[in-house]
């Protein structure tokens, strides 16, 4: 019998490598310039009470990740902790909205990206519109077809856009003006806390390396580490840009540019030649963060469908992909049509905040080997918590049509559930066996 080939394994410097890149992109060029309208100068702090909360919440997803390595992430991680039945489904229902509104968030970034760089000023949200739900349109054929394009160029994007943005962040920083980011200048703690879930959606992507267990060389030592090691990367990153940024521009910059503002700041050292290769450099990580999207919520609906959690349409093939990724990318266009990048930020953060608390609620339920790593994870419970609390006080104050929103995607999640298993007879089950039943029972 002939020997099998070697499985390709990666080391935790691979994995750190996939979670730096899965979370540095789109999402902190929209995101930035929303939290600053917030937070204004404090808007590095905010990063940084958002890279903790992250940081505790990754420590759950390794654990997790550990105990039950499954393509299903999430969804796994879900029913393991809940069990099968309507509240796990309805929970893995709203994990997929949640990758629809990140999506619809990033195709709105893009949109107004590209907007700038050719110059529209007139009816500029049609123009979003019309360019996000066109890159939409573009990549989903592409992967309807079966294209590599994208995913062979997406390696080499990451790894420039995050040498653009380190570069940037040393050079701004020897122009910024330190009393700027004075306590005395800072807004009142509200606007700061009510950042924070923004700051946090900046943070989404993590939960990818835990999709690598199968693959790496000694997940159990690697994965917290690499978890660890790539969260407080991009902390790092994050809190120097932002005060970078906030002590570049003048606070009527800070509060009106939204997402272009490490554009706008851009513009302040280097110009117009400045001003356009961030612009680029912000388009071109849309791009390959929505191909990263559309790609993982195609694997949701597949594995979700296959369990009878959503009808079997989205598990059947089309060309090279699923009538999943169509359906996927038809309702994302209804987002970006009728919000605002503003309104599908707020949504995107809140829905996040409430995926993490419930997976850090199974792993308190699951992970019970070490009174140190349930501390952990009680404490990740309370920040997830905290956060989406705030976020809910605020933006009932101030965006009641964003809060109204977010409960009628929760109340959707629920009732889409119900009328699933009672439709379809069948409920969520888990794929995979625990992959160390004794850890359970070491101290």
């Amino acid at each position: 019998m002939s020997a099998q080939p070697p499985r390709t394994q990666l080391s935790m410097w691979g994995v750190v490598v996939i979670g730096v890149g899965s979370m540095v992109g789109a999402g902190l060029f929209a995101l930035m310039g929303e939290a600053a309208e917030e937070a204004g100068p404090a808007v590095w702090l905010s990063f940084l009470m958002a890279g903790v909360v992250v940081l505790l919440t990754g420590h759950s997803y390794a654990q997790l990740g550990i105990r039950f390595p499954s393509r299903g992430g999430v969804v796994e991680y879900l029913v393991r902790g809940y069990g099968p039945g309507t509240f796990s489904g309805a929970c893995s229902i709203l994990y997929y909205i949640s990758q629809l509104i990140g999506m619809a968030m990033v195709s709105l970034a893009f949109g107004k990206f590209a907007a700038q760089l050719i110059g529209i000023e007139q009816t500029p949200l049609v123009w979003e519109r019309a360019l996000g739900s066109a890159l939409i349109l573009g990549l989903s054929a592409l992967f309807l077809n079966g294209s590599q394009l994208i995913s062979k160029m997406q390696k080499v994007l990451v790894v420039i856009n995050l040498t653009i943005l380190t570069g940037f962040t040393l050079a701004l920083s020897t122009r910024a003006d330190v009393t700027r980011l004075a306590v005395s200048e800072w807004p009142e703690a509200t606007p700061i806390l009510g950042s924070l879930a923004l700051t946090v959606f900046a943070f989404t992507g993590f939960g990818v390396m835990c999709n690598s267990v199968e693959i790496m060389k000694n997940p159990k030592r690697d994965l917290p580490r690499a978890m660890y090691t790539s969260i407080g990367l991009v902390i790092v990153l994050y809190v120097a840009l932002s005060a970078a940024v906030a002590g570049a521009v003048d606070s009527k910059e800070l509060s009106s540019s939204g997402a272009s503002l490490i554009a706008v700041a851009a513009r302040s050292m280097f110009g117009e030649l400045g001003f356009s290769a961030l612009l680029v450099s912000a388009a071109v990580s849309s791009v390959t963060c929505l191909s990263g999207g559309l790609f993982g919520a195609t694997n949701i609906t597949f594995t979700l469908a296959e369990r009878g959690q959503l009808p079997s349409r989205f598990e059947r093939k089309i060309k090279a992909s699923t009538h999943g990724l169509t359906i996927t990318a038809l309702l994302a266009l209804l987002l970006i049509n009728f919000s605002t990048l503003t309104t599908v930020a707020s949504l995107g953060s809140a829905t996040a905040l409430m995926v993490f608390t419930l997976v850090n609620v199974s792993a308190f339920r699951l992970v019970k080997d070490s009174g140190k790593r349930r501390l952990l994870i009680a404490l990740s419970i309370i920040a997830c918590l905290f956060t989406l609390l705030v976020w809910m006080i605020y933006t009932y104050r101030s965006a009641p049509g964003a809060f109204v929103t977010f409960l009628v995607f929760l109340i959707a999640a629920i009732a889409a559930e119900a009328l699933l298993q009672r439709f379809n007879g069948r409920r969520i089950l888990a794929a995979t066996k625990d992959s160390d039943p004794g850890a359970r029972r070491r101290a």
